[in-house]
């Protein structure tokens, strides 16, 4: 089996750099708090404001805005609520497990453990846990919860303990194919694909929503058209980075189409500095050479500060498509053969936002 990213079991997994790596993506900020706070005040604020084409407007655009805002305090609430009660207090236990099959009518997955049946939805952790037979725990608590993750993966699931006997799967064996004959790997390009186009479409409509917003709202004056265009014009500064996660999806998808074998490269990942590149330096065939990870994939990331080496999945345009065997995610490296000696550069502007703290990598 591949050597994959595991969580530490020597410590607390708050103080595993890999779970607070994860955690990035689940804690909601106070950015996000006061802003939805404000969406939700102006929105209510318009039944009551005179009417008018621009009030009308904002009454549209913020209720839009609150449905997404609820969209992003729902997901990962169950996590957030199991860090409150304290399970990451508790290290993380590496324990053999088996996945139960499928039971009709019931779309529900199961990990079958030493006396101990987890239920819940943990997308693709059982194919992973069918080939390795483990699984890393946190809990039960009191009330039947538990956390759990696989290897490979920063991804974190919540459980809950079930009763009842079930038959254990047959183990699976994933031998390593082409990454052009992967199904998740070919999944996510074909969703990509289809979906890739809104990386730049959202931000043109952006444009056009905030255009129309100002010229409703400026005669006659609507308050709430204006406070709708001041949320949504920090939004337009995405836009750079939104082409570039367009081109960098359509090339890694050409790159796996001509792809014929993973090629490990041996990395070792310079230490991150806040408004600097995630960057390292590959042992390449031409010799070391600094690469670059200009759009960062945390689990892709996180494999690399683990074990030292890279998947390319194949080249587009002397860029290339790093990925993990078994795995669907893919990001792009950009080398530079004659930067091997230095350390990596400061980012543009544009390239700040939407940037995650990596600064839990170990160094």
């Amino acid at each position: 089996m591949l050597h994959y990213l595991e969580p530490r079991t020597d410590v607390p997994a708050k103080d595993d750099w890999s779970t607070r790596l994860a955690l990035l993506d689940v804690r909601i900020g106070v950015r996000h708090h006061l802003g939805s706070l404000v969406v939700a005040v102006t929105f209510v604020a318009t039944f009551f404001l005179p009417s008018s084409p621009g009030n009308t407007a904002a009454r549209i655009v913020l209720g839009v805005l609150v449905v997404m805002s609820l969209g992003a305090l729902l997901p990962n609430r169950r996590i957030r609520r199991a860090v409150r009660r304290g399970l990451l207090d508790e290290p993380w236990r590496r324990v053999p497990a088996m996945v139960a099959e499928k039971q009709e009518n019931d779309m529900a997955d199961r990990l079958l453990l030493d006396g101990l049946v987890l239920k819940g939805s943990f997308a693709e952790l059982p194919d992973v846990v069918s080939e390795r037979q483990e699984v890393f725990v946190l809990g039960p608590d009191p009330e039947g919860r538990a956390l759990i993750r696989a290897a490979g993966s920063t991804s974190m699931y919540v459980a809950s303990t079930d009763e009842g006997e079930y038959r254990a799967a047959e183990r699976v064996e994933r031998p390593m194919v082409s990454p052009s004959e992967e199904p998740l790997l070919q999944d996510s390009v074909e969703m990509m694909r289809v979906l890739g186009h809104l990386f730049w479409v959202l931000p043109v409509v952006n444009f056009l929503v905030v255009g129309v917003l100002i010229a409703l709202s400026v005669s006659p004056l609507a308050p709430a058209g204006l406070i709708a265009v001041a949320v949504l014009i920090p939004g337009l500064r995405s836009w750079p980075w939104s082409v570039e996660a367009f081109l960098q999806s359509r090339g890694n998808t050409r790159a796996v189409a001509g792809s014929e074998a993973w090629t490990p490269v041996p990395v070792r990942l310079l230490p991150w500095r806040r408004g600097h590149h995630v960057a390292g330096i590959a042992d390449l065939p031409g010799g070391p050479a600094l690469v670059r990870f200009p759009q960062p994939h945390s689990d892709l990331v996180a494999n690399v500060a683990a074990t030292g080496v890279m998947w390319v999945a194949g080249t587009h345009r002397g860029r290339l498509a790093v990925g993990l065997p078994g795995t669907g995610g893919l990001m792009t490296a950009v080398v530079f053969p004659d930067r091997a000696g230095r350390g990596s550069d400061p980012m543009s502007w544009w390239r700040r936002i939407r940037r995650n703290d990596y600064s839990d990598l170990p160094k």
